[in-house]
This record gives C-alpha cells, structure tokens and sequence, in this order.
C-alpha cells in the first residue's frame, strides 16, 4: 500500500469530514450531512461510552485516524475512524446531539481532556484502493470484522476500484483479498442486490423491518439454496443476476423470512429450515398448501423430503448395525444394556416393516 506519509500528522479536528460511502451507515443517512450521522453513531454505535473514555484519557495517538483528501483543499475524508471523530465533534461541539444531551454534558464537565482535540493523529493515504484495501484486512479478516451486511457493501465499493473487466477474475482477486472463496463473494454481492432491492420497496411493508433488524445472513443463505433462487428469478450464472427477478415471489419469500405473526413468530421460523423452505418451492402442491396457511412442516410433508429422510435414515441403520456385528467380537464386558437395545431395535425394526407392508397393501387395493 501507497502511504502519502510513513509519519502521523495532526490535521484541525474542523477539516476532518465523514466518509459518505461508510459501508456501516444506513442508506437513509446521507454520509456528508455530519449532523445526521453524528446523530445515527449517538443512536446506534454507543458513542458515549468512547466520549467519556477520549474526554478522560485523551485521543490514544498510536491509533491514527485514516483519512483521504476530499475534493476541497484541506479538508480530509476520514475513511477509518468514523465513530472516533463523532465522538470528538460530540465533545467539541455538543449542541448537535439531538438526545442524550445531559449524558454528554457531563461528560464534558468531568473531562481531563476535552480541550486537547482541536488536531487529531491521521495517516493520509494516497489513493482510495489503498486504504479500501487495508479495511479488508482489519474489518473482514482482521479483530474488528464487521457484520455481513456492511462486508457485502465493502465488497462492493472495493469492486469498483479494481479495472479489470472479467467478471470472473474480479471475484477471484475480491476473494484473495479478504481471504474468502470466489463463491462466497459472489454469494455476498448477490445477496447485497437482493437486499438493496427489498429495501428500495420498502421492505413490502413489513412491521418493524428495516436495515437495522434485518438479517442480512438469512437472506444471502437463503439464495444461495437453488431451488428459493430459481423461486425468485435469481440467476447466478448472469453478470445481471436479477435481471429476471420475480418480484411478487421475492416479496413472497422475504415476509416468509422477516414477517412476525401476533405471537412474535415467522413462517420460515428458525432459519436451518431454509433446507425445508427450499423444498416447498419447489413443489407445486406443498407451495400452494404453504400460501393457505399450512405450516412449513405440513408443506414438506407434500414433497418427496420424507422419503428421503426415510431412505437415508434406513441406509444409516444398515451400516451402523453392520458395524457392531464387525466389532461384536471384541465386546468383553458383560452388559445387559446391549441386549436392551438389541431387543428394542428388533422390534422397531418389526413395526417399520409391517407398516411397509400395510402401506403396500393399501396401494394395491386403490
């Protein structure tokens, strides 16, 4: 990486400005209205807590901030640091806070340190691939990794850096980078198309959804089950993949996802039954049973999951059995529970098959 400077300088904490693409500030924040984002780090990311620590014992110098020099003259975008300089504005300038006014007063009035932050430490760095490349490291493979939601957006904004027009090469350099496969980057951008365009409709109107609640890991796992992205339209194979989108389906799968009943449930419900989810839409008959109200679990019964649970469950039991009669021949205590188990097997054995039987016999007569 291209350092413009191997030393920490300190800038006038007045010329430091927020990054307008911070990955972690939701698109409803506009990143170069510093009272707004001021606000949202006051709300969401437990400034006070670092105010009153910086107003204590100073602005730790050995952790610079990273800035890049914006369009105007002087003036630097910080890129790394964003929460640190909400907390100094907040101590300098406390009549922005639109809540918890009397908290940061008293911080202030109790602070060592508050008039030593008119100049802050920063690193400048030379071009913006650098420093989106060392966010990267700290943010995704490094100890302050950030939720997957604001990886995706990483991953994005970093896409656009690299020239390179193969698709293909791009996710293999992205991956390298963050030290990921090519398919889980391809799965994150596609997942953040997804989601930004759930989010553009509003999240369909579903109580309580929106940017912050939303679970970001549900829904690119979600995707990355074949049968829910043939569902929705979703083509990975397309440089577009949702130029086919189906939009009433992709409505359809979110509230399935995100929408809470009265009792505060969805009708996914845990997200391991995504497995189940996936089979449902597949199926012509179990779908339809799922939209008129039948729960997940009756919908799957419509699909051939149980046969193959059935299939596997008896295969297993074959080669487990299988197994104890290859070592039956070392068995050198004597153990009453083994008869036990051998008895109850026996007999559930018995039960299965007769219930085949009467299962085949059924069949026959209709």
């Amino acid at each position: 990486m291209q350092i413009k400077s191997t030393t920490i300088e300190f800038i006038a904490t007045s010329d430091l400005h927020f990054d307008p693409e911070n990955p972690r500030l939701p698109r409803t924040v506009k990143g170069d209205d510093e009272e707004a984002v001021i606000n949202w780090m006051l709300e969401n990311e437990n400034v006070t807590e670092l105010m009153a620590s910086i107003a204590e014992k100073g602005f730790f110098a050995a952790e610079p901030l990273l800035v890049q020099e914006s369009s105007l003259k002087g003036q630097y975008i910080v890129i790394e640091g964003n929460r640190r300089l909400t907390a100094v504005k907040l101590l300098l300038k406390p009549e922005l806070a639109k809540i918890r006014k009397s908290t940061i007063e008293e911080i202030i009035s109790e602070g060592k340190h508050v008039n030593t932050l008119s100049e802050l430490p920063v690193i400048k760095f030379e071009s913006s691939e650098d420093i989106q490349l060392y966010l990267g490291y700290r943010h995704i493979t490094g100890v302050q990794p950030w939720d997957s939601l604001a990886k995706a957006r990483y991953l994005k904004k970093l896409k656009g850096t690299l020239n390179e027009p193969d698709e293909q090469k791009v996710l293999k350099s992205l991956a390298k980078i963050i030290g990921s496969r090519t398919d889980h980057v391809k799965l994150l951008l596609t997942g953040l198309d997804v989601y930004n365009r759930i989010e553009n409709d509003g999240f369909y109107g579903i109580e309580g959804l929106n940017e912050k609640t939303v679970k970001f890991g549900v829904l690119y796992t979600a995707i990355n089950n074949s049968n829910i992205a043939d569902f929705i339209g979703l083509d990975f194979d397309k440089p577009d993949s949702l130029s086919e989108i189906k939009q009433d389906n992709l409505a359809e799968v979110t509230k399935w996802m995100f929408e809470k009943n009265s009792s505060g449930f969805t009708r996914l419900g845990e997200s391991r039954n995504l497995r189940l989810l996936n089979k449902v839409v597949e199926n012509d008959k179990a779908l339809e049973a799922f939209r008129k109200e039948k729960s997940l679990q009756d919908a799957v019964l419509l699909t051939d999951e149980p046969l193959e649970i059935f299939r596997i469950s008896i295969n297993d039991a074959l080669s487990k059995i299988q197994t104890a009669r290859d070592y039956v021949h070392l068995v050198d205590d004597k153990n009453s529970s083994y008869e036990d188990v051998l008895l109850e097997i026996r007999q559930i054995s018995k039960s299965v098959s007769s219930s085949l039987k009467a299962r085949f016999l059924e069949d026959d007569e209709d």
